[in-house]
């Protein structure tokens, strides 16, 4: 039998674990960083620059987090380059300005008008960095002179939008292309078109040369031509290659054997196409020579859109149409990084893996999205036709399950040797969208998934021979008469509860699947269940701003946490089921006390509503997805906000500890600026009129004052507005007040952010002072006269 003595000490253990969350602080964000256009890569190959709305990100390339940011206030980016030698980035917005930046500084140098009577599209300059040339969607070209800063030629001949821009790497020439998908050159030195170069029937993407005599083109006619430049009459091109596919950019790799400056040289290329594989073509024989296999099946791709070769030569950054960026070894064509550009709206995100180190994240795709929060590569699972809605992971987790729109179900297995993810099971049986999803919390023995079909199906998992696993439908019920938008396990794996848009929760037996109990009391339907972990308690988030509290025994309401302005979308018990967090459609994030119902703390990080949060094992650290695309990831500062609070209590403390020993020693000078500096205003009273009590003592207090800064002087007269309001303290007040108008500057006190509260509450009380003083000075006044008329009549 144990002792009293251990079983207290038990008891002493378990509460000293559970300590109550105050506060979470954002300890990083998986924010947005590129929605389509102009991409550049820095000549160290540390940063990738990538157009966002407004701002141009630098993003650094090992970590993923966008280090940098051009903000242009408002006004969208249409383009943007990168100098050849990396000193500086020019952009192009819709308000027809060009600017030019310092980009490791963020300092923009420049601001010029375009000239242009339409957006810039595309912009290029030449091998010098001394040229720049700007097109535009009226079919005009405009060189400028980036070191005399002005505009050096302006071409036209071009109909409508000026697709793409080359400057010659020697002569000085400049080749553009358009929508009448010609290739036109022209002559800097005589400021006219020398060459018209036709072949293409559609839309020229590429202008590239592998050398001086050398130029390749390709574009959306599926073709790519070769061009030999040292011909008199360059109309025609000298080979074509059928690629099967529209070429939206094209690398010329480094060759060292080059040097006849002839078609028949020899130098590869890569080609990033709607296809979504990276091909490696031979440019002497037209062959590819090797292709990737980022392409799946044709309704599955997202073709690419852009190809930059990193500055080390071997690798290469692609982004896909769906904005994402792959990392890609030229030799292998295998992504060995991934980044995520934009993530649409954040449907659902769980924690994953041992010490939760990865986050799995369902947006608004058929792709799952596997984050390392570390590093913020991503893997991106494929497997799902339509829109993932929801996640969730097994105990052990190595294995998750996802639901789709497309009526499926898959379990997903992550290989913790090597991090790998592949599907291993998919469920068929829902007739419409699958919404929703549970996980079992013991052994990894079935899951439950909630649909638009109204029912819930049980799914048992199996484990067969080879470690095959099959899914199997347990039964199924025909559980609402609306959508199902939330299913939770108990944690026990006796019973299942389900919210739908019927504004009913419902609870049903795992094992025969029979309805136990139903759960009436919200106005509007019902958006996430989830039970306590500890407790025999089920809690409901609903569409009408309420957290419902139930009772398991007899499915009573214990408790409505309001709060939220609108519809709570998701919520999780932390904490071993003492404290709750919900999140909402107002995009704010709360922290509940079920103990004392109470919000202990509200989080506005996201613009838009707030689909999902999770919490991880340990209810250290949640993760919420919102709908403005950005995953915030938050980590509990309790304890650090305790510990620095009690420095700061510790340092009070000393402080006013030698703050007494000043006023003991009568160190007055030191003691007022000490006393402002701890913001006691009773005692900085106190060591004025010491000090006023003093020969010269206003003299003193001139020199203690002015030698204090602007914030310490922000803080006395903020003192002064107490005192003055008591007349027993006017005349300290009014002798500080005349100190420190006469040592301040006006414009120092006007900047003040709360000049016009100090000087609106100062006036009237000074008013009233002087109208007093003024009163006590006329009865003295008459005092005096009496007392004279009385020695003139004594003396008499």
């Amino acid at each position: 039998m144990p002792s009293k003595t251990s079983k207290s000490k038990t008891k002493l253990k378990s509460s000293e674990k559970l300590r109550l969350k105050s506060n979470f602080a954002v300890k990083k964000v998986f924010k947005p960083f590129y929605t389509g256009g102009s991409v550049g890569i820095d000549n160290n190959g540390d940063y990738v620059f990538t157009t966002c709305g407004d701002k141009v990100f630098a993003v650094n390339t090992a970590s993923g987090v966008a280090e940098k940011s051009l903000s242009h206030d408002g006004d969208d980016i249409t383009c943007f380059k990168i100098s050849p030698n990396g000193s500086c980035i020019v952009t192009a917005t819709r308000s027809l300005l060009l600017k030019q930046w310092k980009w490791p500084e963020v300092q923009c140098t420049r601001t010029w008008k375009a000239i242009h009577i339409a957006p810039v599209l595309t912009l290029c300059f030449d091998s010098s960095s001394t040229l720049l040339a700007s097109g535009s969607s009226d079919g005009t070209v405009k060189v400028w002179d980036m070191v005399r800063q002005y505009c050096t030629h302006n071409f036209r001949g071009i109909p409508g939008v000026v697709s793409c821009l080359k400057f010659h790497p020697r002569d000085l020439k400049l080749y553009g292309a358009g929508n009448d998908y010609v290739i036109k050159v022209w002559d800097l030195n005589s400021s006219k078109c020398v060459g018209s170069m036709e072949s293409h029937v559609s839309a020229v993407t590429v202008l590239e040369f592998p050398s001086e005599n050398i130029l390749v083109t390709a574009g959306r006619d599926s073709v790519i031509n070769m061009w030999n430049l040292s011909e008199s009459n360059c109309k025609t091109p000298v080979k074509t290659i059928p690629v099967y596919e529209t070429i939206e950019d094209l690398i010329c790799l480094p060759c060292e054997d080059i040097s006849d400056n002839s078609v028949q040289a020899t130098f590869d290329f890569l080609t990033f196409g709607s296809k979504g594989i990276v091909r490696k073509w031979q440019g002497s024989s037209g062959k590819c020579i090797s292709a990737g296999s980022e392409g799946m099946q044709a309704e599955e791709t997202y073709g690419y859109t852009y190809g930059k070769l990193m500055p080390c030569g071997q690798k290469i950054m692609a982004v896909t149409s769906d904005h994402n960026f792959n990392f890609i070894s030229v030799d292998e064509h295998k992504t060995y990084k991934h980044f995520v550009g934009y993530n649409d709206e954040v449907l659902d995100v769980k924690f994953l893996g041992e010490g939760d180190l990865f986050l799995i994240v369902a947006t608004n795709s058929p792709k799952i999205k596997v984050f390392e929060i570390e590093t913020s590569a991503c893997h991106l699972l494929k497997g799902h036709t339509d829109t993932v809605l929801s996640i969730d992971v097994f105990r052990n987790q190595s294995y998750f399950a996802s639901c789709s729109k497309d009526q499926t179900v898959r379990l997903w297995k992550m290989n913790k040797n090597t991090n790998m993810f592949s599907c291993v099971a998919v469920g068929k049986g829902h007739t419409h969208t699958v919404e929703s999803l549970a996980c079992c919390k013991l052994k990894m023995s079935f899951m439950v998934s909630g649909s638009e079909d109204h029912t819930l199906k049980v799914w048992n998992i199996a484990k067969g021979e080879n470690s095959h696993i099959d899914l199997s439908v347990h039964h199924t019920i025909l559980a609402h008469n609306k959508d199902i938008n939330s299913v939770a396990v108990s944690p026990n794996d006796k019973l299942i509860a389900s919210g739908s848009q019927d504004k009913l929760a419902k609870l049903w037996t795992v094992e025969d699947g029979q309805n136990v109990g139903t759960l009436r009391g919200h106005k509007r339907g019902i958006w996430c269940v989830q039970f306590s972990p500890m407790d025999q308690v089920l809690a409901s988030s609903s569409a009408d701003g309420s957290i419902k509290l139930w009772s398991l025994s007899d499915f009573s309401c214990l408790k409505t946490l309001e709060g939220h302005d609108c519809s709570v979308l998701k919520l999780s018990f932390i904490v071993k089921g003492t404290q709750l967090v919900s999140c909402g459609s107002d995009g704010l994030l709360k922290l509940w006390t079920i103990k004392s119902s109470e919000c202990n703390k509200t989080l506005d990080e996201h613009s838009d509503k707030i689909w999902t949060l999770t919490a991880s094992q340990n209810s250290d650290a949640i993760v919420t997805g919102s709908a403005d695309s950005t995953i915030v990831l938050w980590e509990d500062v309790t304890e650090k906000e305790k510990e620095e609070q009690y420095q700061k209590q510790e340092e009070s403390v000393m402080q006013y500890q030698e703050l007494q020993n000043l006023l003991q020693e009568k160190n007055y000078k030191q003691a007022l600026t000490k006393a402002i500096l701890l913001q006691h205003p009773f005692t900085a009273l106190n060591v004025v009129r010491e000090i006023l009590w003093q020969p010269q003592g206003f003299e003193i207090l001139n020199e203690i004052i002015g030698k204090l800064n602007l914030d310490k002087k922000h803080i006395l007269l903020n003192f002064v507005m107490s005192w003055n309001t008591n007349s027993r303290n006017c005349h300290e007040a009014q002798a500080v007040l005349n100190v420190v108008l006469s040592t301040t500057h006006p414009s120092d006190i006007e900047n003040m952010h709360d000049s016009q509260t100090i000087i609106e509450a100062l006036l009237p009380y000074s008013e009233r002072h002087y109208q007093r003083m003024s009163r006590i000075v006329q009865q003295s006044t008459f005092v005096d006269y009496t007392f004279q008329l009385m020695k003139l009549s004594v003396n008499e």
